[in-house]
């Protein structure tokens, strides 16, 4: 079991609070079929990940960084607490040593419930430098913004383009009698707007430019531009920037705004490894420059990672308090019943539950192959790139989006009291609603995907191999389900057979209307764009089909006692045929399934929320949250719910006099009013 932490920051100590863990919780915890610290472990990876994972949230708990609660802060309060938090936690940090700041950050991650300065700097600005410059200005760049000695961000992102490449306008010209780049914005909608910490925080960045020589475009490309100065932070000539304006959460971020009036840089700030411009303006390449889109990939990596905590935040609070909110009686005179117990809210909970530990699986599935891929790119070999990016780029839209409506269904069915601040849940849907649109709006994004799935379809037609993920749109499947039983249901070779074979028709009717509109005369573009929709379908039936086969796939291979491979099993096959139930007309339209079949994926979907009610605060608890990190009053490990909702009253502004200042200052006056007509 996890063992009982402390009091949030959000709830102070009070008289108020027993000591004692509430008895409906404390009953759910000895139902629990399985080992949960087993289950921790199975979720981090292994015993020495969970290790190492508590000791860095230790540490940070300790030093007392990132875990105030910032909601109640203005704008302007949370980038100071989010700058003052940042560099106390580098300097404890070189303290502690063993570990680098990026490392620490992702050990720790959990718990770093605001915002970090540097993140751009340290997941974009000094990657983007170790894999895009040479060795030469690997050595020059690298141990400078590894030591925090130049402050970076990555410029890409324009006020009138995003996630759109080709669509950028910054421009970086050649001059070859000085050897310079002439770097400009040259309009309006050129200027970089939103990058993080560009806002009052960096000096530097990576800027991502059209490279034009001799009049000719070459497309993107990144250079490295001081911005401010070192001495004492002011804008460089030809530089105008600052921060875009409050926006609804994240203000710690320092979000900025740039523009750039032909300021000239050297020829060697060009990050070179993969395309080079000689001195008399001769471009050339080596490798793949495809590898820029790698520092994006590491991003939308990272917020995978982030999908699975916010939603696994979100059904460890909302788990725990349906377990010890009480309301409603089955019969006249009986006790009133745990919420959990009713099976409308076990539909708004357990399916998000299950998404989460699939999430979970399918990172690291995710992380293993952009391990492997980053081998194979050391080696030259850039075969798997293509594959990586479609997946990183869909799975950042699919589970942002999925992940984003779960969170959200947490917090309504902890009724009034999940809308508080102090309830946790509303602070994690603002904060994590953000996901959809930066680094990449979704849309976009899953489009990605769709490309991906349209060349391996041309590659199929022309005869290539193709392995990976798509390689089941090689040869048509089954045709029809063979469930033949309810049991049948929840066999995972039959359902990943009915993912897959949704995932094939749908990209192939998207891949026969986008062949249509070409035969009919349209340019590839056109057809595109007439094509989305379908498109944007298939995409999602393809990743939806790799999420459930990464996750049977890890359910298969845990070989445990202590009841944890058969909790899986059920976690399993409830975000299956959830998937199914919710999207039978997919499986219903041409014929895979029948109605007979339906109603048996309807009743098995109902069985299996039955099934999980036992395990579910167990569950919940596996995820290994410490109250630090959750801030919530409803969501702590004891279920104190009521008197914690109590405390955090009491410790409200508002209440600090027994007569607030309005009654003075409008109430009396308006009471007291003579010439009222009332």
């Amino acid at each position: 079991m996890a063992s009982p932490t402390t009091t949030t920051a959000s709830n102070p100590s009070s008289s108020l609070i027993p000591s004692t863990p509430n008895p409906d919780i404390m009953k759910e915890r000895k139902t629990a079929s399985f080992n949960t610290s087993e289950m921790t472990v199975f979720i981090d990876g292994s015993e020495q990940e969970t290790k190492h994972r508590r000791q860095m949230e230790a540490f940070l708990l300790k030093q007392k960084l990132f875990s105030t609660n910032a909601n109640n802060m203005s704008a302007e309060e949370e980038y100071d607490f989010s700058a003052k938090e940042t560099v106390q936690f580098i300097r404890a940090l070189k303290a502690r040593g063993g570990m680098t700041i990026m490392d620490a950050v992702m050990k720790g991650r959990r718990v770093v419930t605001n915002d970090f300065l540097f993140g751009v700097h340290d997941l974009m600005f000094v990657p983007t430098i170790e894999r895009l410059g040479t060795e030469e200005q690997q050595a020059k760049w690298a141990p400078l913004g590894k030591e925090y000695k130049i402050l970076g961000t990555y410029a890409q992102t324009e006020l009138g383009h995003g996630t759109y490449l080709p669509g950028l306008e910054t421009t970086a010209t050649y001059d070859p009698s000085t050897q310079d780049f002439i770097v400009d914005t040259p309009k309006l909608t050129s200027m970089k707007f939103w990058p993080g910490s560009l806002g009052h925080t960096a000096n530097h960045c990576i800027l991502m430019a059209n490279l034009i020589i001799k009049g000719q475009n070459y497309g993107p490309h990144a250079f490295m531009l001081q911005i401010r100065s070192r001495e004492d932070h002011r804008p460089l000539a030809g530089i105008t920037l600052g921060d875009i304006g409050t926006k609804w959460t994240h203000n710690g971020h320092g979000n900025g705004f740039l523009r750039i009036n032909k300021v000239r840089i050297p020829r060697n700030q060009m990050l070179m490894k993969y395309a080079q411009v000689s001195p008399d303006g001769t471009y050339s390449k080596q490798g793949n420059i495809k590898m820029m889109y790698n520092t994006m990939i590491l991003v939308r990596m990272t917020i995978l990672t982030y999908a699975f905590i916010g939603l696994s935040k979100a059904t460890t609070i909302a788990i725990r308090y349906s377990a010890v909110r009480r309301q409603g009686a089955l019969k006249m005179g009986d006790p009133e019943v745990q919420i959990l117990d009713y099976q409308t809210q076990q539909q708004k909970l357990f399916p998000g539950l299950a998404t989460a530990y699939a999430f979970n699986s399918v990172f690291k599935r995710m992380y293993a192959m952009y391990e492997e891929c980053n081998s194979d790119i050391q080696r030259g070999d850039f075969s798997s790139l293509p594959e990586l990016h479609g997946l990183a780029s869909g799975l950042k839209s699919f589970m942002t989006y999925t992940s984003h409506g779960f969170i959200d269904q947490c917090r309504q069915s902890c009724g009034g009291h999940g809308f508080l601040l102090s309830g946790g849940l509303a602070g994690i849907s603002s904060k994590f609603s953000a996901s959809i649109t930066y680094e990449g709006e979704n849309s976009v994004m899953i489009l990605q995907t769709a490309r991906y799935l349209m060349k391996t379809l041309s590659a199929i037609q022309s005869g290539g191999q193709v392995i990976g993920s798509a390689s089941y749109l090689a040869s048509p499947p089954q045709q029809h389900s063979k469930i033949s039983s309810k049991s049948d249901v929840l066999n995972f070779d039959l359902l990943m057979q009915a993912f897959e074979h949704r995932a094939y028709r749908l990209t192939m009717a998207a891949g026969q209307r986008l062949a249509g509109f070409v035969m009919q005369g349209l340019s590839q573009a056109e057809a595109l764009g007439n094509s989305t929709i379908d498109l944007t379908k298939a995409a999602e039936a393809h990743l939806h089909y790799f999420i459930v086969a990464s996750f049977c796939a890890e359910v298969n291979a845990v070989h445990s006692s202590n009841g944890i491979k058969e909790v899986l099993t059920t976690l399993c096959q409830l975000y299956a045929v959830y998937g199914m139930d919710r999207n039978m007309g997919d499986f219903l339209q041409d014929g895979y399934m029948n109605g007979e079949q339906a109603e048996m994926v309807h009743e098995q979907y109902l069985n299996l929320l039955a099934a999980l009610r036992p395990n579910a605060v167990a569950l919940v608890d596996a995820f290994d949250y410490r109250d630090e990190a959750l801030h919530s009053v409803l969501g702590c490990y004891d279920g104190n719910a009521y008197e914690r909702l109590f405390a955090d009253s009491l410790s409200c502004a508002k209440n600090k006099t027994e007569v607030h200042p309005i009654y003075e200052k409008y109430l009396k006056p308006l009471m007291k009013d003579t010439q009222s007509k009332l």
